[in-house]
């Protein structure tokens, strides 16, 4: 609990007011050039909001949610007339890495449809859930609020529910998928279970997986499912054999991510190949580095472990 309560897992999902997100807003601008214009940012009583003045002049438009823990994108539901319910991701966000306001990645520089758009894309059905989904423990979308809410990703998104969590998961004659410590759990049980939110090869198109542009770094699941590291693994790599999954990655040194790989590549000598560069030290830096993902210094380690060109 208390190593969990320093992971990014524990803060995903809070209410656009929340003063930790506002001040991250309030009173700063951001231009997003044509046909888009400056949002302004600004808060009352009724919650924080963003203002186009070129196009709607004192005009507010609200936020509902904020998701993200460093890194934080607004989302807000609003009524629809097909669907009953989309949701809209702002256009801008706090880029940690940056310490500024940047361009949420992902968003589409298209034709738009509504005047919404002009604030974010649209997500739709299955796509809108997934979004709450992944960074709540338990939810409901009901017009346009979030209901039956437990925020974050606490024990209970992977465990089950309540105390009891590891008693059910392993008795359970009717457990939900991949129960985490029933007997029969395997890499490919660990691996489905964090794909479901870190995304796995069918979350993407057949392109994006040809081409693995630097922004599937994202995905870690998508790349390790391709690393001959996990292929030549006989089914033994798995996403905690080098991360514990309830502590925060910031606070595990690059020593100790490298005593990772030097367990497998050195201590099993016999069936694994040994660094010819360099055996005992750099391997994060040149067969995981950190690649951008949005020019503003928002980076993740890239979890294809390959010999990079």
């Amino acid at each position: 609990h208390r190593m969990h309560s320093h992971h990014g897992h524990a803060l995903t999902f809070r209410r656009a007011d929340d003063p930790e997100v506002a001040e991250k807003f309030v009173g700063k601008s951001y231009d997003a050039g044509e046909p888009f214009g400056t949002y302004t940012y600004h808060a009352d009583e009724n919650g924080v909001f963003a203002r186009l003045p070129e196009k709607f002049g004192d005009n507010p438009f609200r936020f509902q949610y904020a998701l993200g823990h460093k890194s934080i994108t607004f989302l807000s539901l609003l009524p629809d007339p097909v669907d009953g319910t989309v949701g809209l991701e702002h256009r801008v966000s706090w880029i940690d890495g940056a310490k500024q306001l940047g361009k949420t990645p992902g968003q589409r520089d298209t034709t738009l449809t509504s005047a919404a758009e002009l604030f974010g894309n649209q997500h739709r059905g299955r796509v809108m859930r997934q979004c709450v989904y992944c960074h709540t423990t338990t939810c409901e979308i009901v017009d346009q609020e979030v209901v039956n809410l437990t925020a974050n990703v606490i024990c209970d998104k992977c465990h089950g529910p309540a105390s009891e969590h590891v008693r059910q998961a392993k008795a359970s004659k009717t457990p939900r998928p991949f129960s985490v410590g029933r007997d029969d759990w395997d890499s490919e049980s660990e691996i489905q279970l964090c794909g479901d939110c870190h995304r796995l090869p069918k979350d993407v198109s057949r392109k994006e997986l040809r081409e693995y542009a630097d922004a599937l770094a994202r995905f870690q699941p998508i790349g390790l499912l391709r690393s001959e590291c996990f292929v030549q693994s006989d089914g033994q790599l798995k996403c905690t054999t080098c991360h514990n999954p309830h502590e925060t990655i910031s606070e595990t040194s690059t020593l100790e991510q490298e005593q990772n790989c030097i367990t497998c590549h050195l201590e099993n000598s016999e069936t694994h190949v040994a660094c010819s560069v360099s055996p005992t030290k750099g391997c994060i830096d040149c067969h995981m580095p950190a690649l951008s993902v949005d020019g503003l210094g928002t980076s993740f380690h890239d979890h294809w472990i390959r010999v990079r060109e």
